[in-house]
């Protein structure tokens, strides 16, 4: 790829995926968490937050990207992107193809596992050569992988956005009492099932409640 170590490279590489991922002419991502330490397995290199609902909802999907230098591994690869479908809607593979291009086997193998492919060239711009199928994710994954990213799920739109843990004014949050002592997840009078509400629904919402006593 260039004189720079391989360490160099994948950092180039992951920063072009990235600039793509958030690009209009690409995937037009919300946002690019980092990705938590703590994430192993499946461990994607880049995570990408997008508005899926259109107008009438506010749905958005988790996308995972393997990133890589070359297609050395191109089927173990295509695994490791396919094993993130627990937590994600979409998972891609980038790999830096340089001048060349493809194989038709090698689409074919991405077609079979459901993995969209994008080709970097040797200047770094990324292409999406096949668009990754919906997929879905198990619940319980991707609303783990939402908190672990130090984001939230509103519970009234769907929204993904930044956890009013993480920051002020976000948001809300309350805690569903009763439901966890009905599973017996109480402890030392804790309460950990916890539900959130984006800024806009809660304006809504003290809106209503605002007309109604007026």
């Amino acid at each position: 790829m260039s004189n720079r170590s391989p360490k160099e490279d994948g950092l180039r590489l992951r920063k072009s995926v990235s600039s793509w991922l958030l690009a209009p002419s690409g995937l037009n991502c919300l946002s690019l968490p980092n990705v938590p330490k703590g994430l192993s397995n499946p461990r994607p290199d880049v995570i990408g937050i997008s508005h899926s609902g259109g107008y009438l909802a506010g749905d958005s999907e988790l996308i995972a990207v393997q990133v890589r230098t070359s297609p050395s591994r191109f089927i173990s690869t295509l695994g490791d992107a396919y094993a993130c479908s627990v937590f994600a809607g979409r998972v891609y593979c980038a790999f830096y193809l340089g001048e060349a291009n493809f194989s038709e086997e090698q689409i074919e193998a991405a077609l079979h596992l459901r993995v969209g492919l994008i080709r970097v060239d040797s200047d770094f711009s990324c292409q999406r050569t096949l668009p990754a199928p919906s997929l879905q994710p198990v619940e319980r994954f991707r609303l783990r992988l939402i908190d672990e990213l130090g984001l939230a799920t509103c519970q009234l739109c769907a929204i993904v956005f930044p956890s009013p843990l993480e920051r002020e004014n976000g948001g809300s949050l309350f805690w569903n009492e009763i439901w966890a002592e009905h599973f017996g997840r109480l402890r030392n009078e804790s309460v950990y099932d916890r539900r959130a509400l984006c800024p806009d629904c809660l304006r809504n919402l003290e809106k209503i409640a605002t007309e109604r006593d007026g």
